[in-house]
Formats: structure tokens, C-alpha cells, sequence
């Protein structure tokens, strides 16, 4: 299962998406803080979406259904970090890919 991965030009696709998803910067948190809290008090700002990692982050997400997609490398090693997650993936029906 591990050994079946995107193609090459489906990753590079891929991560171009999540580029635009990556976490902000310490700097950039600051920036949006400052900015919202001199716009407005009462105004309630969101968290930009962004790429969740972690194994253990990922794992709480799956179990709790709030992951909406989840990339699995393939080279992880050892294997048996990341070799049940596809089975928990569809168990939660939630998409995932192995990369």
C-alpha cells in the first residue's frame, strides 16, 4: 500500500496547494493581532485556515472528524509510525493520500 504514490506531476500539484495553506509566521500572527485589535474590539477576527502536522496532532484530528484531508509520506521510517493510518482514515471516511 505504501509503495502505490502520486505521480509526480499530482504531488507537485498538491503542494502547491498546501503552500497556500502553510502556517503564518510568529511576525504574521503579530501583524494580524495588531491589526485586529486596532480595527475593532467587539469585531471577532478568524484563524486563517492552515495545514495541520504532527502525528499526534493529525491522529486527534482524524479521530475527532475534523480532518478534511490527510497526506501520508511514504518514507517514513520506521513504517510503523504511519502503516495504521490509512485503516483509521477509512474508518472516519475521511480522504487521505499517501505521498
Amino acid at each position: 500500500q505504501f509503495t502505490q504514490t502520486l505521480d509526480k506531476q499530482t504531488a507537485t500539484n498538491l503542494f502547491k496547494i498546501l503552500k497556500k495553506y502553510k502556517p503564518e509566521t510568529a511576525a504574521e500572527k503579530k501583524e494580524r493581532l495588531k491589526s485586529m485589535a486596532e480595527a475593532s474590539k467587539t469585531e471577532a477576527g478568524k484563524k486563517p485556515t492552515v495545514v495541520k502536522f504532527g502525528l499526534n496532532h493529525v491522529t486527534a484530528l482524524i479521530e475527532k472528524k475534523k480532518a478534511q484531508l490527510v497526506v501520508i509520506a511514504h518514507d517514513v521510517d520506521p513504517i510503523e509510525l504511519v502503516v495504521w493510518m490509512p485503516a483509521l482514515c477509512r474508518k472516519m471516511n475521511i480522504p487521505y493520500s499517501i505521498e
